[in-house]
C-alpha cells in the first residue's frame, strides 16, 4: 500500500532509496575524470527502478561493479528481474547490445544464458514471432536495461558470471552473483506484482495457437472453393475472388441450405495506361500453399510484358481475408489508374458504413479521396444476412491510435493506393451492381519499381444470432463505486452478469486489475456473484495504461515500443488536456508520452489516490502482457470475462483473448463499448467499421455512447443492433429508447442510466423469446408491416405465438394498420387472438379488436401478442 501511495505522490524528488540523483551534468563534472569510457554502466535491484534519464544516483558512480559482484537474490522457479544501467557520458550511443554469460555455481550447476533475456533488446512480438530492437541513447541520457532471469527447474545455490554492454565492440561488463535460495515460488513468482516477475508476460504466447474459437467451423477447400461458417468463397485463376456467397437467413437467425451472391462477378485489378489501354496480365499456376483448420492460403503470378502481379491471399474460419498484391514494372510505365473493381450485387449492398459515410442506407454513388486527418481506410457495403467491408493498406500500414487520440498516431497514406492523396473510392449503382473503384491515379513507374495494393475483406454476417446470448445475457454496469454492493444491486434488477469499471474502489486504477493490494477483494467480489449464479466481468483494454502499476518505469524504459512516445509535456487533447498534462507526468516522464484518462479515487482502501494513464502504442508486446494477464485473472480470480472500451486490440489478440477466456471460464463474455467517433476529434470514423474485424470474437456491442436515438431505423439497423454482423447490441445514451430498440430486439443494461429494462426483461422471460425467431422489418420475408413510413414493425416468430413489435419514429403520434401476411406467419387467422398486455414503464394493457388503425405515441411504439388457439 505504501509502495502505490507514494508512486502517486506529484513530483518525486530527487532522491530514491535513500539515495540523493544528480543531474548528469553535475555527474560529468564532478565523476567523469574517472570514467575512461564514453559510456558508463552500474547495476541496481527491481525494488528501485531508474526513474529519470538525465540524472544519476552517486553510488552508480562511485561502485565499481567490475571488481565487487552484484549481489541479488532470488528464489527457485521465479522468473528474477534486475536492472543494467547506461549512461552515454560522452556522445551517442548507437545499436549497444548486452550480452550475458552462463552464470555458474561453485559446485557445477549452469543457468544457461538462454534462460536471460534484455527485455529492451527485443524478445516476441505480439505474434509470437522473434524480433530483435536497437538500444540507441543519447548523449548526456541515462538508459535502464531491464534483464530477466528464468529460474524454472533452477536449484538453490550461488551463481556468478557477467552481464556485458557492447558498443562499437568495446566492452564493460558486470560481475554478477545471483543466490537462488528458499521455497520455490509459485507461478513463476507471477502473483505477487511487484516482484516484476510479470515483465516475463511481454513475452507470452498464451492463446497462440492453430486452433479455431467456439463456435465456428474449420475452413474447408473443394477445388478452389472454400467453405466457411455461412459462408463460401471462390477463388479465381489470378487469386482474386470470383464469387462470395452468404447462407445466412435474412435476419441472421439461421443456416440455409441455398446462398445468396454477395458478389457476382469477379474482382478485376485493372492497370490502365495513360493512353486508355488496360494491361492484360496472364495468370501462372494457382497454388494453395497452406491448408490449416483456421485459414487456407493462396498465390498466384499474373505477368505481362511491362507488369507482373503476385497475388497472395488467405481466407481465414471467421471471415477474414487478407490480400496482398505486389506490382512490378518490367519496363518504364506511365498508367492513367491502377484500381481495384469490386462488383457487389445491389441486393447485398443495400446498406453502407465507412469512408466519410455514417452507417444507413446507401446512395446511389458516393465519392471520396484519401485524407490522413480522418481514421478512414475501410467501406462495409452489405445487408443483415451478407455484406463485405473492404480496408485498404500497404506496406507502411500501422494501426492508428483512437478516440481523441487519433491526432497523435493517424493512419498513413498507403503509397499504392494513396499516391500523393490522387487517390479515392467511388461507389455507383449500376444495373444490379454495385461497383466499389479502388482507384490511385497517375503516375510513372521506373523499371524495378514495386507497389503494395493490399487490401483486407471481412465477409459478413460473422455468425447467426444466439438467442441465448441476446435475451438471456443481462447485464449490470455502474450505479455507483461500492464494487461489492453491485451483486445485490444485479440481484434485484434481474441481472446475471456484473461488469466492474475502472474507477471503483476496488479496482482503482485503469487496465491494472490485479494490483497486489486489490486483487484480494476482487477475488472475493467474483466470489460473491458466483454464489448468487451471477457472472462478473472486468474492464481491462490496451489503449490507455495507468502509471500506478509495478511495471511502469520498466514499460517507459522500453523507448516507445509499450507506452506510446508522443509530445510528451507538449501534449494536449481538446477534451481532457487542453492545458497539458498532470504535473507529476511532467515532472517524471517529461518526453516521449500523452496524457489520457485521469481520476480522482473518492471511496475505499485507495481513497485520496489519483489515477494517471498514458496512451499505449498499438500492436506491441503490451498485447502479449494483456492476454497473460486475463489468462492470470481467469485462473485465479475466476473472472467470467471482459468488457472492452473502445479497443487498441488487432483481431489476432482479441482471437487469443477469446481463447483464453473459452478454455477456462467456458461461459465466459467480452462485450464491447466504443463512444461515437463520427466527429472531428477521433477522425469521423463509425465504430463497428473501425473495429469490425473485432467481431466475430465478441458476445456483444454497446455501440451506445454518445447517439442520437432519433436517428432513422436504417441507421440503427447498422450502426446499434449489431444484427448485419451476428451479434447482439446494446442501448446507451439517456438510456436509449426502449419501444424502438425493441424492433431489434434489444435494450439498454441496467444501473448505468434510465429506462431500466428490468420490465422487458420479464416479458421476455413471460413470453419466452429464447424460443422465437426475430424476423425484421428490413427482412423480405417478413410476415409483419405497416402502411405508415414513419412506424415499423418486426416480429418475434413462435410456433404457436409470436409478439409484434411496433416503432413510431416521428415525434408526433401516428396512426397505422399493423398488417399481418396470415400465410407467412404461418397461423390461421381465424384461430388468432390479439392483445396488448401490459408491460410496466413500457406500455398499458389495451383492448384490441383490430389491427387496422393503431394510435402510436411520437417517439414511442407498442409490443402486439398474436396467439394462435390450437
Amino acid at each position: 500500500m505504501k509502495y502505490i501511495l507514494l508512486s502517486m505522490l506529484l513530483g518525486i524528488a530527487l532522491c530514491a532509496s535513500g539515495q540523493q540523483y544528480i543531474p548528469a551534468e553535475t555527474a560529468k563534472k564532478n565523476y567523469g575524470s574517472s570514467i575512461t569510457q564514453p559510456y558508463h554502466i552500474f547495476a541496481e535491484t527491481r525494488e528501485s527502478p531508474i526513474h529519470w534519464n538525465d540524472s544519476l544516483k552517486v553510488s552508480w558512480l562511485t561502485t565499481d561493479f567490475s571488481k565487487s559482484s552484484f549481489e541479488i537474490k532470488a528464489r527457485p522457479d521465479e522468473f528474477f528481474v534486475y536492472q543494467i544501467g547506461v549512461w552515454a557520458v560522452s556522445g551517442d550511443i548507437k545499436n549497444l547490445r548486452a550480452l550475458f554469460s552462463d552464470l555458474k555455481s561453485k559446485d557445477g550447476k549452469t543457468i544457461s544464458s538462454k534462460q536471460i533475456t534484455c527485455f529492451n533488446a527485443g524478445g516476441l512480438d505480439y505474434l509470437g514471432k522473434p524480433f530483435s530492437k536497437q538500444i540507441n541513447i543519447g548523449a548526456g541520457k541515462v538508459q535502464a536495461l531491464w534483464i530477466g532471469v528464468d529460474l524454472s527447474g533452477v536449484s538453490q545455490g550461488t551463481y556468478d558470471g557477467t552481464a556485458t554492454v557492447s558498443v562499437n565492440n568495446k566492452k564493460k561488463s558486470i560481475r554478477i552473483q545471483l543466490s537462488v535460495s528458499g521455497d520455490a515460488v509459485d507461478d513463476h513468482g507471477y502473483n505477487v506484482g511487484k516482484g516484476l516477475s510479470r515483465m516475463n508476460w511481454l513475452n507470452s504466447t498464451v492463446g497462440i495457437d492453430g486452433e479455431i474459437t467456439k463456435g465456428f467451423k474449420p475452413v474447408s477447400r473443394n477445388g478452389r472453393t472454400l467453405q466457411i461458417l455461412g459462408r463460401s468463397f471462390v477463388v479465381g485463376n489470378n487469386g482474386l475472388p470470383t464469387e462470395i456467397a452468404s447462407f445466412f437467413t435474412g435476419s441472421n437467425q439461421r443456416i440455409s441450405e441455398n446462398g445468396e451472391p454477395i458478389v457476382g462477378d469477379a474482382f478485376r485489378f485493372v492497370i490502365e495506361k495513360d493512353n486508355g489501354e488496360v494491361i492484360s496480365l496472364v495468370p501462372g499456376k494457382l497454388q494453395f500453399t497452406k491448408e490449416l483448420a483456421g485459414n487456407v492460403a493462396w498465390s498466384v503470378q499474373s505477368s505481362s510484358p511491362e507488369c507482373e502481379l503476385l497475388c497472395t491471399g488467405s481466407l481465414a474460419y471467421d471471415g477474414f481475408v487478407d490480400y496482398k498484391l505486389t506490382l512490378k514494372a518490367l519496363k518504364p510505365l506511365k498508367v492513367r489508374d491502377i484500381r481495384l473493381e469490386v462488383p457487389v450485387t445491389k441486393e447485398k449492398a443495400t446498406y453502407m458504413m465507412g469512408l466519410n459515410r455514417e452507417g444507413g442506407l446507401r446512395p446511389d454513388s458516393w465519392r471520396w479521396q484519401w485524407d490522413t486527418t480522418k481514421n478512414q481506410d475501410a467501406l462495409w457495403l452489405g445487408s443483415v444476412n451478407g455484406g463485405l467491408r473492404l480496408k485498404l493498406k500497404a506496406e507502411n500500414y500501422r494501426l492508428p491510435l483512437v478516440n481523441i487520440y487519433y491526432k497523435f498516431e493517424p493512419l498513413r497514406l498507403p503509397p499504392s493506393w494513396g499516391n500523393e492523396n490522387k487517390g479515392g473510392v467511388n461507389v455507383d449503382q449500376k444495373g444490379n451492381e454495385v461497383v466499389v473503384s479502388a482507384y490511385s491515379g497517375s503516375r510513372s513507374l521506373s523499371v524495378g519499381a514495386v507497389l503494395n495494393y493490399d487490401f483486407e475483406l471481412l465477409i459478413t454476417p460473422f455468425r447467426t444470432i444466439d438467442n441465448e446470448k441476446k435475451y438471456g445475457d443481462r447485464y449490470y454496469h455502474g450505479g455507483g463505486v461500492n464494487a461489492m454492493s453491485k451483486v445485490d444491486k444485479a440481484e434485484k434488477a434481474g441481472a446475471n452478469i456484473i461488469n466492474i469499471h475502472h474507477a471503483e474502489d476496488i479496482y482503482p486504477f485503469i487496465n491494472y486489475p490485479y494490483l497486489d493490494e486489490n486483487t484480494g477483494e476482487l477475488k472475493a467480489l467474483v466470489d460473491k456473484a458466483h454464489e448468487q449464479k451471477k457472472r462478473l466481468k472486468l474492464y481491462y483494454t490496451t489503449r490507455e495504461l495507468t502509471k500506478n502499476i509495478p511495471e511502469f518505469q520498466p514499460f517507459y524504459s522500453l523507448d516507445g515500443e509499450v507506452l506510446f512516445p508522443g509530445p510528451g509535456n507538449a501534449s494536449r487533447t481538446e477534451a481532457l488536456h487542453p492545458k497539458g498534462p498532470n504535473e507529476w507526468l511532467v515532472k517524471n516522464l517529461r518526453e516521449k508520452y500523452v496524457p489520457a484518462w485521469y481520476n480522482p479515487v473518492s471511496e475505499g482502501k485507495f481513497k485520496g489516490s489519483f489515477d494517471l494513464s498514458v496512451i499505449t502504442t498499438p500492436n506491441s508486446r503490451l498485447n502479449n502482457f494483456y492476454i497473460a494477464g486475463l489468462d492470470w485473472m481467469v485462473r485465479n480470480l475466476k473472472i467470467d470475462g471482459i468488457y472492452i472500451d473502445d479497443a487498441a486490440l488487432d483481431r489476432f489478440t482479441l482471437q487469443r483473448a477469446r481463447k483464453v477466456i473459452d478454455q477456462h471460464r467456458p461461459e465466459g463474455r467480452i462485450d464491447l463499448h466504443s463512444w461515437n467517433h463520427f466527429n472531428n476529434w477521433a477522425g469521423y470514423a463509425s465504430c463497428l467499421n473501425l473495429y469490425m474485424d473485432l467481431l466475430p470474437f465478441l458476445d456483444l456491442v454497446w455501440i451506445g455512447e454518445a447517439r442520437d436515438y432519433n436517428r432513422a431505423p436504417d441507421h440503427w439497423l447498422v450502426e446499434v443492433s449489431g444484427l448485419p454482423f451476428g451479434l447482439p447490441g446494446q442501448m446507451l445514451e439517456g438510456g436509449g429508447n426502449p419501444w424502438r430498440g425493441m424492433v431489434y430486439g434489444i435494450t439498454n443494461r441496467s444501473g448505468w442510466t434510465g429506462n431500466t429494462p428490468d420490465e422487458l426483461w420479464k416479458f421476455w422471460d413471460e413470453y419466452h423469446f429464447k424460443e422465437k425467431e426475430l424476423i425484421g422489418y428490413w427482412d423480405k420475408k417478413c410476415p409483419v408491416g405497416t402502411n405508415n413510413d414513419h412506424v415499423v414493425a418486426s416480429v418475434f416468430k413462435g410456433k404457436n405465438e409470436s409478439v409484434i413489435a411496433i416503432a413510431n419514429w416521428h415525434k408526433e403520434a401516428q396512426s397505422t394498420s399493423v398488417l399481418i401476411d396470415w400465410d407467412a406467419l404461418g397461423y390461421d387467422s381465424a384461430k388468432c387472438t390479439i392483445s396488448m398486455p401490459f408491460v410496466k414503464n413500457f406500455q398499458d394493457e389495451q383492448p384490441l379488436q383490430s389491427l387496422s388503425s393503431v394510435n402510436v405515441p411520437g417517439g414511442k411504439g407498442f409490443m402486439i401478442v398474436v396467439k394462435e388457439n390450437k
